[in-house]
């Protein structure tokens, strides 16, 4: 901690010299405190402060320069941490299950690119392209307790480290864009065959303009043997009406069988998001099959509802109902707590309520 308060106020020292350069430097960051409470877990009823309910609480320094010719550096770094105070390790009364999000220090992002006429080209630590996809669909915003990462992101990582990325120009909505993931970089990967094999690729296709949003992508991840641990496709779409904006997802993720204790999982989503005053009322059905296991799958019914108080602050309630079939085990969570995982084949509720401040 001591060194992250340094290094925070060396960025704050030097700040001034970088915005004289040209270069455009900026502090952010997020606070989010919320009332949770849990039941169906096999250890009984939770309630508790939670951190990061609707979206991690996070801090980073993120920014540009303009190199001239239309081409600018940018880079990203970004740390979570815990805004209810917990500081225990997992196990403990005090777990806090919104720390850094990765390995260390700012763990949640890590990347510096450039970005020109060509598109955008970044490496480093970074959020996956498919899991960008289930984020921007979910009308929880990947976060709430209805959010669908409740069904275990249908096995996507959130992020994967040593990534080199690149993403198109939008030429009239349409856009491109891959990363390709060294097998040192992904969590999957504990033994000395790490670097010698490819971690995964993502790769991705979207279409937005007007009312209408498409997106189809595409990721594999591999194992120490170079066996697909993950091997996903996803498509969704959106189409705004004004008076609400629908949204549909699908998901099938087929790994290698030689990649031990990896499931074929289908997922669909079906969301509404219904803009109401300064706020929007949100729902959700995600239903979740296993096609390895029988009577493994789920499925969650989510309502929620967020009020804008600015731009910068808003307030958020949400409940999600998960039933299981009869071998499964998903719990309702939120956006950094994975839930309390019931006997399997039982149900699992979430309420939350609470205030979420950016800057």
């Amino acid at each position: 901690m001591k060194k992250s308060l340094i290094a925070l106020a060396v960025f704050g020292a030097f700040s001034g010299a970088a915005l004289a350069d040209g270069s455009n430097v900026q502090l952010y960051g997020l606070i989010d405190l919320g009332v949770t409470h849990f039941t169906g877990g096999a250890d009984g009823n939770v309630t508790q402060l939670s951190s990061g309910v609707q979206s991690g609480s996070r801090i980073g320094v993120k920014g540009t320069e303009d190199l001239g010719g239309g081409l600018s550096t940018i880079f990203d770094v970004e740390t979570g941490f815990c805004a209810n105070g917990n500081t225990g390790a997992a196990g403990s009364s005090a777990y806090c299950t919104g720390g850094p999000g990765g390995p260390g220090f700012m763990g949640r992002q890590a990347w510096v690119g450039l970005k020109g006429d060509f598109g955008t080209v970044q490496a480093g630590r970074q959020y996956t392209l498919s899991f960008g996809d289930q984020a921007n669909i979910d009308p929880f915003g990947y976060g709430l307790t209805g959010s669908i990462s409740n069904m275990g992101t249908v096995g996507v990582p959130a992020r994967a480290s040593q990534v080199i990325g690149y993403t198109s120009p939008n030429l009239s909505g349409f856009t491109i864009a891959g990363q390709y993931m060294f097998g040192a970089g992904m969590q999957y990967l504990s033994t000395a065959e790490q670097y010698k094999t490819t971690g995964g690729y993502n790769l991705q296709a979207g279409y937005a303009n007007g009312p209408i949003g498409v997106t189809l992508s595409f990721l594999r991840v591999n194992d120490a043997s170079g066996n697909a641990y993950v091997k996903d496709t996803e498509l969704s779409g959106s189409y705004n009406f004004g008076v609400a904006k629908v949204v549909g997802y699908y998901s099938d993720n087929k790994p290698d069988t030689a990649a031990t204790g990896k499931d074929n999982l289908k997922a669909y989503m079906l969301g509404v998001t219904v803009p109401v005053g300064p706020g929007s009322i949100l729902a959700s059905y995600t239903h979740l099959k296993n096609d390895s296991v029988n009577n493994a799958g789920a499925k969650q019914y989510a309502v929620g509802y967020t009020y804008s108080l600015s731009k910068q602050t808003n307030l958020y309630a949400s409940y999600a109902h998960i039933s299981n079939d009869s071998v499964a085990t998903y719990a309702v969570g939120d956006s950094t707590d994975g839930g309390f995982a019931p006997t399997a084949g039982g149900s699992s509720s979430g309420l939350g309520f609470g205030i979420r401040h950016q800057f």
